[in-house]
């Protein structure tokens, strides 16, 4: 069995616990059983948003520090957020060369940590490293733990729930050399939405950003409020009765844009806490209460299913 280590980031700690719990349930003994331990000295990924765009020496030390604590306890990352996803990732494209690692390393010695990469095999006796592996929480669930497996676990099918999935830009496209999923065509979430028991809606523009991505949710706050109001009345249009994402920033732009726009807005959660709906959870269990716009129009139709 693989074994991971958790990597949160910042937005879910900070704003949005039931994530948190909400995984480690659907990970956990309750749901599949996985081998995933806390690595208490990780942090921010950092946010390629800003760190990458703005010091990339200095995004690529953080980042590589990061993996070398899941590489010295030979675990795959397990990321439960798109941007965390981009930066570690590509961070371990960034240290296939060895200036770069070399230059990293260089600092990384100052406090004791060096980046090899994983020992995988042995050519000889020669041993061949590999990049630590990052994982996204939702290709992990429908490649490894199987969408058959997610549909059996499934002890409460949430029926009538009509879902606009929403992917977002990193996941897509979290480096220019690698996927997780088709960006152009994308199912993973669409899949796991419909093993839970829910309908997958299309609507239009359901690939564009939720209007946060590169920084304008911080400097252009209207602009991307903007953005958003225009996917959601796209999301409204489609007769959805929520949102689901994998990207915990992602959820907090629709989160917290819809109350400039909408006096009710569209219950928005993590494809995590979805998943522990149709398990069967509390869902006081998942921090509802915690959202600006309230779950319980979704609760109550899930209560009459």
């Amino acid at each position: 069995m693989t074994a991971y280590a958790y990597f949160f980031g910042c937005v879910i700690p900070n704003r949005y616990p039931g994530i948190e719990y909400a995984v480690r349930w659907v990970c956990g003994k309750d749901g599949f059983d996985l081998d995933v331990k806390d690595l208490p000295d990780f942090s921010c990924c950092p946010v390629p948003g800003i760190f990458y765009s703005t010091d990339k020496e200095t995004w690529l030390l953080l980042a590589t520090r990061n993996l070398v604590l899941a590489q010295d306890e030979r675990r795959d990352i397990l990321t439960v957020c798109n941007g965390c996803l981009t930066s570690l990732m590509k961070a371990t494209e960034y240290l296939k060369d060895p200036k770069s690692m070399g230059k990293v390393n260089r600092v990384l010695a100052q406090v004791g940590k060096k980046y090899t990469g994983v020992p995988r095999k042995s050519e000889g006796r020669r041993k061949v490293f590999e990049p630590v592996t990052v994982r996204h929480y939702t290709e992990l669930m429908a490649k490894d733990i199987g969408i058959d497996a997610i549909r059996e676990k499934a002890k409460r099918p949430l029926k009538n729930i009509r879902v606009a999935v929403h992917y977002g830009c990193h996941y897509l496209r979290p480096t220019e050399n690698t996927t997780v999923d088709d960006p152009n065509n994308p199912v993973l979430l669409d899949n796991i939405v419909e093993a839970c028991g829910g309908t997958s809606v299309d609507y239009d523009d359901k690939l564009d950003c939720c209007g946060a991505g590169g920084g304008v949710r911080s400097h252009v706050v209207d602009l991307a409020n903007s953005l958003t109001e225009d996917k959601c009345r796209n999301i409204n249009a489609a007769g959805a009765d929520c949102i689901v994402t994998g990207c915990p920033f992602c959820l907090l732009q629709f989160d917290n844009a819809q109350k400039t726009f909408s006096k009710e807005g569209i219950p928005v959660m993590h494809v995590s806490q979805f998943q522990a709906l149709s398990m069967g959870i509390d869902p006081i269990s998942l921090g509802f209460d915690t959202h600006h716009v309230s779950a319980h129009s979704l609760l109550r139709k899930l209560r009459g299913s």
